[in-house]
């Protein structure tokens, strides 16, 4: 029983409890109120101690935060990407942090083959493969009458089929090691956000694809977790797919990704993250705001709808359908003063995690 379903229960147990309570049945309440205690303090949890875990989009960002935590945690990590230099310099940064049992492996994870015969060597290095984090990701940002089918297609390819591809493969092995597998979504997987329909597209696509592995693969003994988290300041942003007004669309992106109250450290995130797997939950919502977020839009959705679409009104207009990296449409959000104390910390991050700057937007959406 993971540890969101006890937490559930114990809430639910500690209402029947008052309840009783209330109506004066003080056996009943008192013997209620020691079962939800004992559901909520219940020890539990899944030592990642020599477990092999696998992770795609290893080489930078939040795949390389995660790297370090469960290296951390007595994990033996294989990291996939797709750039050889970009893994050799993950793997440095690793070693510099942290001991442990790394190997890194070129791998497109789009293509079925690759994910097979990268699986095939860490199975053959490690013995097998425990945890697989599907990672690897990309994001558009934009008016909707800019996107084409390759900005809908490449997203869906890289966070939809591959992730279909991966744990197809790897399930035999899985259903052995009753293992975990771990798909980074996105808030953006339950809220939607103007400006990001391709990317919304996908991840509420990755949201229902990961909830129904959830529960048939568990049936099997494979624990699928679904993670949805808020902006997190890993230095991403720079790698970020731009289109319309390229300057001021990746303005209100950056800033956001980067302020400290509405984003979370890349560490934090992290250890969220490992929290979430160890104790076998279904999902992991966060920041607190998130979670209120999706509260709010389930018990309003009419009001929160009205909300979203009097945002959009003040979002940038343009119409540009030429594709560009952050890097490349940052200058007029680098030029603003009060963006200064934000450009540190973006710019601590991105050295930190491995951002390297990239001037190739379709290598980036990988079409």
């Amino acid at each position: 029983m993971s540890r969101g379903v006890r937490r559930e229960l114990a809430f639910l147990t500690g209402a029947a409890s008052l309840a009783f309570l209330a109506r004066r049945h003080r056996t009943a309440a008192a013997l209620l109120g020691l079962g939800a205690a004992a559901l909520a303090i219940f020890p539990g949890g899944y030592s990642f101690r020599n477990r092999s875990v696998v992770i795609t989009g290893g080489s930078r960002g939040l795949g390389l935060a995660l790297a370090e935590e469960f290296l951390r945690s007595g994990a033996r990590v294989a990291l996939l990407a797709r750039d050889s230099d970009e893994l050799d310099q993950a793997r440095a940064l690793l070693l510099e942090r942290v001991t442990g049992e790394i190997i890194t492996l070129t791998c497109d994870v789009t293509q079925r083959a690759e994910l097979a015969r990268a699986f095939e060597q860490v199975s053959g290095v490690f013995g097998g493969v425990d945890i697989l984090v599907n990672n690897a990701g990309a994001i558009t940002v934009g008016p909707f009458e800019t996107m084409d089918r390759d900005d809908f297609a490449g997203l869906l390819e890289l966070q939809v089929h591959s992730i279909v591809n991966a744990v197809q493969v790897l399930l035999p092995q899985l259903r052995q090691s009753r293992g975990r597998v771990v798909n980074i979504a996105s808030i953006g997987g339950k809220i939607p956000v103007p400006h990001m329909s391709s990317y919304c597209a996908a991840k509420f696509a990755l949201a229902g694809l990961s909830a129904s592995l959830h529960a048939e693969l568990g049936a099997q003994g494979v624990t699928v977790t679904t993670v949805f988290p808020g902006l997190m300041r890993t230095g991403s942003v720079i790698q970020a797919v731009v289109k319309g007004d390229h300057e001021k669309e990746f303005a209100w992106f950056a800033a956001g990704d980067s302020a400290p109250i509405v984003s979370v450290s890349a560490q934090y995130a992290a250890r969220r993250i490992l929290a979430g797997i160890r104790d076998g939950d279904a999902e992991v919502v966060f920041p607190i705001t998130m979670r209120l977020a999706e509260l709010a839009r389930g018990a309003f959705p009419e009001l929160f709808a009205l909300a979203m679409r009097e945002a959009a009104r003040f979002f940038p207009e343009g119409n540009s359908t030429e594709r560009k990296t952050g890097a490349e449409s940052r200058n007029w959000l680098h030029a603003q003063p009060w963006f200064g104390p934000l450009r540190l910390l973006s710019e601590k991050a991105q050295k930190d995690y491995n951002q390297t700057e990239r001037f190739d937007p379709d290598f980036n959406l990988g079409v």
